[in-house]
């Protein structure tokens, strides 16, 4: 990899590629596939959630001293089961097959080479998976070719806890492990971003399906002092997905050796378990019980039983909202095989598996409350990101368009796939420059508000026309009907 001049700096500056921060002072890299991209892989923004500090809220980390930021760091301990769908059997660029550990709280950056006269807008992205598996790195999710080709933003990408270790449910641990973790990094973000030439006073939280849930969870949970200035929800919606009372954690603790214990006993016993001991329960190894169990609870810190109240209530971040889903969502989760050479029965499913309706309910009650929010609908079918025509628009195959990466794994993409990926860059980078105003495409065409589900006020990425006929001006006036509510 190609490298250029390196030298010490202070807070706030950057000079080359070693960057101070509060937590360490790194020196990242700069790679001959995007030359004018300056890359920080692997600097860490919390304290390892190891031993005492499992299961807990988010520590920040100390100040590490100097070091590399070259390298990507282990993804926190995944449940990713038989590895058998349709992302890791078919399009495996969208997963992270990275090195796992329990010491995983790192963030990487990426930000043009060379210095701008002002700060720029940043982009901090939440991957999704389900709270089950996925990290800071996965292929579709690499913004460098982004960057390269617009120079007009900063895109950090992190891990946070997952599975049992991210969302525990263990009323002794109080909070939803992997939310803080997600909090500490916009915090290290506000701290440090304008060392590498990012603006903090301009940052929006992106995240889709999972990610989605906790970027909207987040603007309930921060009303007061969101540091970012804008959110986007691809896919995934707010909500807690277990309830408070949930059992799970308790449970596991009986099959594990931590049997008839107070719950604070039963916390410290947990956390001296062996973490791949864990790991073969909640993903299924070891017994089907506890697979799919540890999602966010409402803890009533970080997610809430009753959003509506509290949107009612004004206990909502004041900042505006991007959101949208794919028109062939369910045929992501519908049994795959890579072999097939005709749909599997019930493709097609518009909106699948409620992720659209939960996108429209949250869309209308946020413009019912006067709050600014954009929505769209995905309905491309670009063969070079889902090589099986039946699934077409599936759940998350609207990231390689917005990180421009969808031309990378498949062979080049057609013209109006460019234009499509350019769109909602543009959209993104403008939102994250200025999310007082509305959003404004490559070719300076206005993103509408939203008001209401009937006034046409939704914005169309994609092919003309999807399965079923729909044309795009009709898809524009009434994509709503395909959220599956």
């Amino acid at each position: 990899m190609a490298r250029i001049g390196v030298y010490l700096v202070t807070p706030g500056y950057i000079d080359g590629l070693t960057v101070k921060t509060t937590t360490g002072t790194y020196t990242g890299l700069v790679n001959d596939t995007t030359p004018d991209v300056g890359q920080w892989l692997g600097i860490q923004y919390g304290v390892a959630p190891v031993g005492e500090r499992r299961f807990l809220p988010a520590e920040k980390a100390p100040d590490l001293g100097e070091t590399d930021a070259k390298d990507y760091k282990p993804i926190c301990i995944q449940q990713s089961g038989n590895k058998t769908d349709v992302f890791w059997g078919l399009i495996k660029e969208f997963q992270n097959a990275d090195e796992q550990s329990e010491d995983c709280l790192y963030l990487n950056v990426w930000a043009p080479k060379k210095p701008k006269k002002e700060k720029l807008p940043v982009i901090v992205w939440v991957c999704g998976g389900g709270f089950r598996e996925g990290g800071g790195h996965a292929p579709y999710q690499v913004p460098d070719q982004w960057i390269q080709r617009t120079q007009t933003h900063l895109v950090v990408t992190f891990n946070y806890r997952l599975n049992v270790f991210g969302f525990p449910g263990s009323p002794a641990a109080d909070q939803n492990a992997g939310f803080t973790d997600i909090r500490l990094v916009n915090e290290w973000v506000r701290d440090n971003i304008a060392g590498f030439g990012g603006d903090p006073d301009r940052v929006v939280l992106y995240g889709q399906s999972a990610g989605g849930n906790a970027v909207a969870s987040y603007g309930y949970a921060y009303p007061e002092d969101p540091i970012v200035t804008g959110l986007i929800a691809s896919s995934g919606s707010v909500g807690a997905t277990n309830s408070a009372n949930n059992s799970a954690f308790h449970d596991l603790a009986q099959v594990v050796g931590c049997a008839n214990l107070t719950s604070t006993e039963e916390l410290a016993c947990m956390q001296k378990v062996d973490a791949l001991e864990l790991q073969k329960y909640v993903e299924g190894i070891k017994t089907q019980a506890f697979k799919g169990s540890f999602r966010p609870i409402a803890d009533g810190v970080t997610a809430f039983p009753n959003n509506t109240e509290r949107l009612e209530k004004g206990l909502i971040a004041k900042i505006p909202m991007i959101t949208g889903y794919n028109f062939n969502e369910g045929a992501a989760f519908l049994p795959f095989d890579p072999d097939a050479t005709a749909p599997p029965a019930g493709g097609g499913i518009p909106g699948g598996n409620g992720l659209g309706c939960g996108v429209v309910t949250e869309a209308n009650a946020r413009a019912s409350h006067g709050l600014r929010t954009y929505q769209y609908l995905v309905a491309g079918n670009f063969s070079n990101i889902t090589p099986r025509y039946w699934l077409g628009g599936m759940h998350s195959s609207e990231i390689p368009l917005v990180f421009g990466t969808h031309f990378e794994f498949r062979g080049n993409s057609t013209e109006f796939e460019w234009q499509t990926s350019y769109a909602m860059e543009a959209y993104w980078v403008s939102f994250a420059a200025n999310s007082s105003a509305a959003p404004v495409d490559h070719l300076g065409q206005p993103w509408p508000e939203y008001s209401t589900a009937d006034d046409g006020q939704v914005v169309v990425f994609g092919n003309a026309t999807v399965p079923g006929g729909a044309s795009y001006a009709e898809l524009a006036s009434v994509a709503n009907q395909y959220s599956g509510c």
